[in-house]
């Protein structure tokens, strides 16, 4: 009976004329445009009863609609109506969104349902209320089914929209496995350095909450004569995953997550990513594999990719969240920006506003149009690049009627921007009027001050570019969008659009968000007409399919082209595809990638040809996964030419020092010029002079003003503003991904050469100079600070102020408890900053 009501009411053009009408009205309202859309009481009740029959529906379009109603009848305040908050409270509960409920003061608060209904929603809320820390949580029906999978033990595919609430539910997971002891080590792997810490802080409270002080959260790379901790949380990038696995071949964990697991995708990390967690598997077949990522159409894709056949997929397209896509035209000849909505595949005007003056630059339509329409509410802008965001951000400031010079919370992050980045940084007078930027190469503490300042309302306007895709979550009521490209990378391609797009809206706060797509008729691409369901292909996939006479070439080649990010892509995969063969597993991958059996021989053949060509052991090779076996051998015959024609005196030049060593320069310049011409296959004059000299500061600990003034003295054309982002990229994108990568496989294939010729005694004296370059530091005391929680700015502040530099994590804390950290750091971010590395530490 309930359904063929419910296709009656479907079925009715008069209903969608007025559902349509009510969320016009109500974005009318929000959006501050003249009300010429009016609903009447009687027709939003009726609305509403619609919604009460369309929220038991099990298709996700009806229950949309049932939300969206919901959503702009609770908006239009019209709590004086009889029984109104009741009706929606009936609809929300049916719908099983519990946590929706806090959006509205006047429905959570609404006590007066009738019995049947008040018996009705608590055993729903009960079959949707799970402990958490001894205090009881209320999920949605999406997360109910996903906690049930997870508590049973499944191997787990989820797809939901960004919204959704996927990583609650994961982080929780691993809160109740902690707390029961069903829980020795977990890895977590995310695509990106800031939600390594968005998610390392999110387990950090638990586990204080908790006291479990046997557990560790992990985020660095551990070197060799670093011992794993017993019990631990790993929370990593797939390289951080790699450089552990390589430096402890041992390590395993009883549970693995990827989240934002559609980054499988994502070239040659595409094909690390999948590397690392074939590895896991192989080492504990029995582990618990977790797979998330946002509306993925068939979230069972992991299971094949990975040969899990025990994999349950846990999916919803029901919105959490509902998100409007506004369009606005910023074009018109009569000076107006034309507002919009788009619904059910058409488009709905709601009206035009007044502007001064043509907006002939993307800067421009973003600045007026988050200006016009998101002063009232958190609102995100999205940049296309780490300058755009830039510019975009001082635009706004200009704008910015707001006055953050009595904010403590804003002073206080002011004063660290000045000393972690520049005294001169263009973020410090963005803050000053309420606005900020965020991209993934400023240093994480400014990074997490901004974020912090966002969610409590110190921040108005966040300019934001594609960190915000990988997963970063600070949702905002709105969302400004114009013309969105990732990058030097081209068009946003749809998943990342509506990965963006669910970004508009916070679960708990408001039923709804805006995403505002500025002149979406002159995009170069239409991701919002597509759909929010996307396909997944695994990289390694996607390169046979797409280039595989590269790969083939790639293995046929007498010497290695020179390295390009296209090229590193493609010998990814022929990495990947030689380990395989060694292994006996070449043609199960080949048959799960859909290679034909005529070029499957083909490549078969190739890869042989490869193989006879290399003399290094898989196991050295398999440091290096993403740097094809053909460089490393070449790397080796050089190492072996240059000892035997040159003596100890050119083996001396080859070993890298540490960087507090006086000739560490002069020796990590030959290491780089190595790694361009033997790695790389490239001959660019000075760089390897360049690039030595900032990753020599960098790792031995000296802050950031002082690296970016050298930069300056060494390039006095460029601007400050463009000097500070050159070194961030330099920092960000070089030192600690590129030449990572390059000094690992360096020292893997040194090592390697010493051994074979007989010089073992010097392969004690190899620095780890890849974990150098990526925490940023090389004294153990500095190092166990950053090992502890404590970022990099504050870690080598606080090592200024200790003679002992060769403090392990157990001693650091014991010095840190003892000192008065008030006195030495003063009050503010820094000393907060110590103070939950602290609360985070193991008891004493």
């Amino acid at each position: 009976m309930i359904e063929a009501l419910g296709d009656r009411i479907w079925g009715a053009d008069e209903f969608h004329v007025r559902r349509a009408e009510l969320g016009g009205a109500w974005l009318q309202r929000e959006l501050g445009i003249d009300q010429t859309l009016a609903v009447s009481d009687a027709d939003l009740l009726r609305c509403v009863q619609a919604a009460t029959i369309l929220a038991l529906s099990g298709i996700p379009e009806r229950q949309g609609a049932a939300y969206g109603i919901a959503a702009c009848a609770a908006g239009l305040d019209r709590e004086d109506l009889p029984g109104l908050a009741g009706v929606l409270r009936i609809v929300l509960t049916r719908l099983g969104n519990f946590p929706a409920l806090a959006s509205s003061p006047h429905v959570e608060t609404f006590r007066r349902l009738p019995l049947l209904s008040a018996l009705a929603e608590e055993v729903r809320r009960d079959g949707n209320r799970i402990d958490m820390g001894d205090v009881p949580v209320d999920l949605t029906d999406f997360q109910r089914d996903l906690w049930r999978d997870l508590s049973d033990g499944a191997n787990v595919s989820i797809s939901a929209p960004t919204s959704a609430g996927k990583s609650f539910v994961l982080q929780s997971y691993l809160r109740s496995l902690a707390r029961d002891g069903k829980l020795s080590v977990a890895c977590y792997i995310v695509p990106s350095r800031a939600l390594i810490a968005q998610v390392t802080e999110a387990v950090s409270k638990w586990r204080r909450t908790d006291d479990l002080q046997d557990f560790q959260i992990v985020n660095v790379p551990l070197s060799a004569e670093t011992r794993l901790p017993k019990r631990a949380i790993y929370v990593l990038t797939q390289e951080r995953l790699q450089a552990i696995m390589g430096a402890h071949p041992e390590f395993h964990a009883d549970v693995v997550i990827s989240d934002e697991a559609q980054s499988i995708e994502d070239g040659s990390r595409g094909v690390l990513l999948q590397d690392v967690i074939d590895r896991l598997i192989a080492k504990r077949p029995g582990a618990q594999f977790i797979f998330a990522g946002p509306n993925i159409r068939d979230p069972g894709i992991f299971g094949r990719i990975f040969d899990l056949s025990e994999m349950k997929p846990v999916s919803t397209r029901s919105p959490a969240v509902l998100q409007n896509l506004i369009v606005v035209k910023t074009r018109s000849p009569l000076q107006k920006l034309v507002v919009e909505r788009m619904a059910g595949g058409g488009r709905l005007p709601l009206g035009h506003v007044e502007i001064d003056g043509p907006l002939p630059s993307i800067r421009e339509r973003l600045v007026r149009v988050a200006e016009r329409f998101g002063q009232s509410k958190p609102s995100i802008v999205y940049a296309n690049g780490p300058s755009d965001a830039e510019q975009v951000a001082l635009g706004l400031r200009e704008v910015s009627a707001a006055d953050a010079s009595e904010d403590p919370r804003i002073l206080e992050l002011i004063t660290l921007v000045k000393a972690a980045v520049h005294e001169h940084y263009d973020l410090v007078k963005c803050l000053e009027k309420r606005v900020g930027f965020h991209y993934g190469r400023i240093p994480a503490i400014v990074r997490r001050g901004v974020e912090a300042a966002f969610a409590d309302g110190g921040i108005t306007y966040l300019v934001t570019t594609s960190t915000l895709i990988q997963g970063v979550n600070f949702p905002a009521a709105n969302l400004f969008v114009c013309k969105p490209r990732k990058g030097q990378a081209g068009p946003l391609g749809t998943a990342e659009f509506w990965n963006l797009a669910g970004r508009a809206g916070r679960l708990g706060r408001e039923f709804q968000g805006n995403v505002f797509l500025i002149d979406y008729d002159d995009w170069e691409t239409k991701p919002a007409d597509e759909g929010n369901e996307v396909d997944v292909q695994s990289a390694l996939r996607r390169t046979l399919s797409g280039s595989f006479e590269d790969v083939v070439n790639c293995a046929l080649e007498p010497a290695p082209k020179r390295e390009t990010a296209g090229v590193v892509d493609v010998e990814a995969t022929f990495s990947r595809l030689l380990s395989d063969l060694g292994s006996g597993q070449l043609g199960r991958t080949l048959d799960k990638c859909g290679v034909g059996r005529a070029d499957q021989v083909r490549l078969v053949e190739a890869l042989e040809q490869a193989r006879m060509r290399i003399t290094i052991p898989p196991a050295v090779l398999a440091k290096s996964p993403t740097v094809s076996p053909l460089r490393q051998q070449r790397l080796a015959g050089y190492f072996e030419a240059e000892i035997k024609g040159g003596g100890f005196r050119r083996l001396e030049e080859l070993l890298p020092r540490h960087p507090r060593d006086e000739d560490a320069w002069m020796h990590l310049s030959e290491v780089f010029r190595v790694c361009h011409e033997e790695l790389m296959g490239m001959d660019v004059p000075r760089l390897h002079l360049r690039m030595a000299a900032i990753a020599v500061k960098w790792m031995r600990g000296e802050q950031l003003p002082e690296i970016i003034e050298e930069n300056r003295r060494r390039d006095k054309d460029k601007s400050l503003s463009a000097a500070i982002r050159g070194t961030l990229k330099d920092i960000e994108e070089e030192i600690r991904f590129k030449y990572f990568r390059l000094t690992l496989c360096y020292l893997a294939i040194l090592e390697h050469v010493l051994v074979a010729t007989g010089h073992t005694d010097y392969v004690k004296s190899l620095p780890p100079l890849p974990a150098f370059l990526e925490v940023g530091a090389s004294d153990p005391t500095m190092i166990s600070f950053v090992g502890l929680g404590i970022s990099r700015f504050v870690a080598s502040t606080l090592t200024d102020r200790t003679l002992n530099k060769r403090m392990d994590q157990a001693q650091a804390l014991v010095w840190l408890r003892d000192q008065d950290l008030e006195a030495m750091l003063g009050t503010g971010l820094m000393l907060a900053d110590v103070h939950r590395a602290l609360a985070n530490a193991p008891a004493a």
